[in-house]
C-alpha cells in the first residue's frame, strides 16, 4: 500500500507527534509498505539543543555535534518529501503547507494520506498534540495569576496561527461521514470526549487508536548499570528518593506544582528535570521554598532511558496531555505514574493501579501524600513493569500496527466507494 504520511517536522527530536511518525514510517516499511513522509523539513531542532548551557545534560554537547548534520536521516525504505512554505508559526505560512500537502497527494495520488497535521487533515486525521481548543483553554487555566491568564487570552486572540488552528479544528471535527477526513484517530478516551462536548462530532468520524508502547523492554542488568552512573553523574545518592519530569513545555506539564509536591513531601524527595525550557522562574520557586539542593535541571537529554532507571517515580501535574507517552515509558521501567486527570492515558493508570491520578495540578498534598507511598525496593519496580506490560497488550507494537493496517484497508474501500 502507498502510505503518506503527514508532519510538519519529521524530526524524532522535537516531540511525541514527530517520533511517532517517525516509528511508523519506519515500522510500516518494514511490513513492506511504499512509505512517504510528506514535511515542511527533517531538520534537527540544532538551535535549541546549543541553546542549553554547557553541563546542563550529560549529553548536551553530542546533542550539538549532532545539529552540525542538519537533516534527520530517514528509516530505510522511507521516501521524505520537502514540501517548501514560510515560517509554519504563522497562520499564513501554516496554510500555505497544508496546500502544498493537499496538492502533493493529487500529484502521487497514495492510497491512503495519514496525516499528523491540521495543515491537512488527509483520508485520516491523527491529533497527537489534542484537541487545540481545550489546549487553549488549558494555556490559560494552567497560568498562576488571573492577570497573566486574562493576558494570555487575549494572545491567544491575537494570534492568527491559533484563530486558525481553531477555524480548521472546527471544519474537520464537524466534516460529514463521508468527507476527509474520512476517520480521526483518538488516541485517548479523553480525547473523544472533547470531540464530541465541543464539537458534536459524530461517533462514527472518530476511532480510538492508543499509542502504542515504542521502546524495547529494558533488561534489569541495563537499569541497574545505567541507575549507577546517571546517580554518580548528578551527585545523587543511591538512597536518595528521586522523581523524574520529562518534557519541554514546562508551564503545561505543571513544573512549578511539581517542585510544590516535592516540597510538601515528608521523606525529602528530590526532582531530576529533563527537558528544555526557560528554567529561571523554577530555580527562583525552588530556592523560594528552600529546596533548591533538592531540584536538579539536566537539560534535554535523548538518553531518557537513563533518566528513568535513576528514578523512582515520574511526576507529571499536567495541565492537558493528550496521551502522555512519558507515562508508557516510565511504566517500562517501573516507575509508578503520578498525574492527573488532564493525563490522556490516566483511566490506563487508575484502572491497573500503576500510579496515582489527582483531580487537578495543583493538589500538591495528594502529589506529595502518593510521592511518600511509592514503594522503593527493586522487586516492586519489577513487578509494576510486569503488570503495566500485561495490562498494555493492546498497545503494543504489533497489535497497534494490526489494528491501523485494517483502518487503512477501510478507509480506501470508503474511498473506492465514493468514486463509484
Amino acid at each position: 500500500m502507498k502510505i503518506a504520511l503527514i508532519i510538519e517536522h519529521f524530526d524524532p527530536s522535537r516531540g511525541g507527534a514527530e517520533n511517532y511518525t517517525f516509528w511508523l514510517a519506519e515500522h510500516l516499511a518494514r511490513r513492506g509498505h511504499d512509505v512517504h513522509a510528506v514535511c515542511h523539513d527533517s531538520a534537527r531542532m540544532r538551535h535549541k539543543y546549543q541553546a542549553a548551557h554547557h553541563g546542563a545534560s550529560h549529553d548536551v554537547q553530542r546533542s550539538a555535534n549532532a545539529g552540525k548534520s542538519p537533516e534527520v536521516a530517514a528509516p530505510d525504505g522511507v521516501h521524505v518529501h520537502r514540501l517548501p512554505a514560510i515560517k509554519l508559526s504563522t497562520g499564513i505560512g501554516f496554510r500555505q503547507f497544508g496546500i502544498a500537502a493537499k496538492n502533493w497527494c493529487r500529484a502521487f495520488k497514495p492510497d491512503i494520506a495519514h496525516s499528523m497535521t491540521l495543515a491537512w487533515p488527509g483520508d485520516l486525521y491523527h491529533p497527537h498534540a489534542g484537541v487545540y481548543a481545550r489546549i487553549q483553554q488549558q494555556s490559560v487555566s494552567s497560568r498562576e495569576s488571573p492577570q497573566s491568564a486574562n493576558f494570555k487570552r487575549l494572545m491567544l486572540q491575537f494570534s492568527g496561527k491559533q484563530r486558525t488552528l481553531l477555524t480548521l479544528e472546527r471544519r474537520c471535527a464537524q466534516a460529514a461521514a463521508d468527507q476527509q477526513p474520512w476517520k480521526i484517530l483518538c488516541i485517548s478516551p479523553a480525547m473523544e470526549a472533547d470531540f464530541r462536548s465541543i464539537y458534536s462530532t459524530a461517533e462514527n468520524k472518530m476511532t480510538l487508536l492508543e499509542n502504542p508502547i515504542m521502546i524495547p523492554p529494558p533488561q534489569a542488568q541495563q537499569i541497574h548499570k545505567d541507575r549507577q552512573w546517571f546517580r554518580e553523574l548528578y551527585a545523587l545518592a543511591p538512597d536518595d528518593r528521586v522523581a523524574v519530569f520529562v518534557g519541554h513545555d514546562f508551564r503545561r506539564k505543571g513544573l512549578s506544582w511539581a517542585i510544590r509536591a516535592v516540597a510538601q513531601s515528608r521523606t525529602s524527595w528530590k526532582l531530576v528535570v529533563a527537558g528544555l525550557g526557560k528554567v529561571k522562574n523554577y530555580i527562583a520557586l525552588a530556592q523560594e521554598l528552600g529546596i533548591s539542593d533538592r531540584i536538579k535541571f539536566i537539560g534535554p537529554t535523548r538518553a531518557t532511558g537513563a533518566v528513568y532507571s535513576a528514578g523512582d517515580a515520574l511526576l507529571l501535574p499536567t495541565f492537558y496531555d493528550s496521551f502522555g507517552l512519558v507515562a508508557l515509558e516510565a511504566l517500562a521501567y517501573g516507575l509508578p505514574v503520578i498525574s492527573t486527570r488532564f493525563l490522556g492515558c490516566w483511566t490506563y493508570i487508575e484502572n491497573h493501579k500503576l500510579g496515582t491520578i489527582v483531580d487537578s495540578p495543583r493538589d500538591c498534598a495528594a502529589m506529595a501524600a502518593a510521592l511518600d507511598a511509592v514503594k522503593l525496593s527493586f522487586a516492586d519496580r519489577t513487578d509494576l513493569a510486569r503488570r503495566a506490560t500485561v495490562a498494555g497488550q493492546t498497545l503494543l507494537p504489533a497489535a497497534h500496527l494490526d489494528q491501523l493496517e485494517a483502518l487503512y484497508a477501510q478507509c480506501r474501500s470508503a474511498k473506492v466507494k465514493s468514486r463509484s
